[in-house]
């Protein structure tokens, strides 16, 4: 069974650290076993950063405080070699085989669910429910991958009778989001947080004082600096991309429980919602 790794968060966010943040990730990476020995100021001394970049570099990797890493690490080297193949814990290959791909795409997944429950704000989580709860209307907006993401999200919001819209066309999605309110919500999916469109919408939609929520992966882009509320999950594929396939288990992952949030919030009517429009679909298999 596919465990979080701390040292995998590091290495795939090696190039995100500041200076001071690279000091202390390149120390953790080589020295993993005497860091679990270490306190805040002895870590800083040995890799001469400062205590202040190590905590910053401890939530960079999606974790709370220098404790929570240390136990994190010591369960990692603990169980490392044990469970799970190595040869299944590595990039796909021309030469695999059926049986092959199949483990490693299930590994990749469950990796990927661990890390994004790791490194999302519960906080954030709860403000992002509460938002859609008393919006007016929402838009949701995904770029290729993305928006298959969105239109799954779109279609559970229809289940519950929210008033939702959501487009392909760029240009279309563009005149929603100039004709948006302070009363609504703009959810955007977008892995990278750099694609064009996605910009240049959440533009629109700032300059209007829209609340804007992005679902992103980690790591700095111009779309997570112009949204109200950033919900964020781990950056799997951070070299090539085969279909961004764990990125789009960790969003679908987070678009459930925003869902299964929002119809908490609405109350036993939400569910008879669920119900009626089940029934109805089922209509159409007869």
């Amino acid at each position: 069974m596919s465990i979080f790794s701390v040292l995998k968060q590091i290495e795939r966010n090696l190039e995100q650290f500041t200076h001071a943040e690279k000091k202390v990730a390149n120390y953790v990476l080589e020295n993993p076993a005497q860091v679990m020995e270490m306190s805040t100021k002895k870590l800083a001394s040995a890799c001469q950063s400062s205590e202040a970049a190590i905590m910053r570099f401890c939530k960079r990797i999606g974790i709370q405080s220098f404790k929570v890493m240390k136990l994190e690490l010591a369960k990692e080297l603990h169980t490392k070699g044990v469970g799970t193949p190595e040869i299944v814990d590595s990039p796909f290959q021309l030469d695999d085989d059926p049986k092959l791909i199949m483990q490693k795409v299930i590994f990749n997944s469950i990796q990927a669910l661990q890390n994004t429950e790791k490194m999302i704000s519960i906080k954030t989580l709860s403000e992002s429910i509460d938002q859609l709860h008393k919006a007016e209307r929402v838009y949701v907006y995904g770029v290729g991958g993305s928006a298959v993401v969105v239109r799954d999200f779109a279609q559970k919001l229809l289940r519950i009778n929210v008033n939702v819209f959501r487009s392909d066309d760029s240009h279309l999605q563009m005149v929603m989001t100039a004709n948006a309110t302070k009363k609504d919500v703009i959810f955007v999916v977008s892995t990278s947080g750099k694609t064009k469109e996605v910009v240049d919408m959440l533009s629109i939609a700032k300059e209007r004082n829209v609340c804007c929520i992005l679902l992103t992966q980690n790591g700095p882009s111009p779309a997570r600096r112009l949204a109200d509320l950033v919900l964020t999950m781990s950056e799997e594929e951070h070299n090539i991309r085969i279909g961004t396939m764990t990125a789009r288990i960790a969003q679908l992952a987070i678009i459930d429980a925003l869902f299964v949030g929002l119809c908490s919030k609405r109350g036993q009517e939400v569910y008879e919602r669920i119900i009626d429009t089940h029934q109805v679909v089922q209509h159409l298999k007869n």
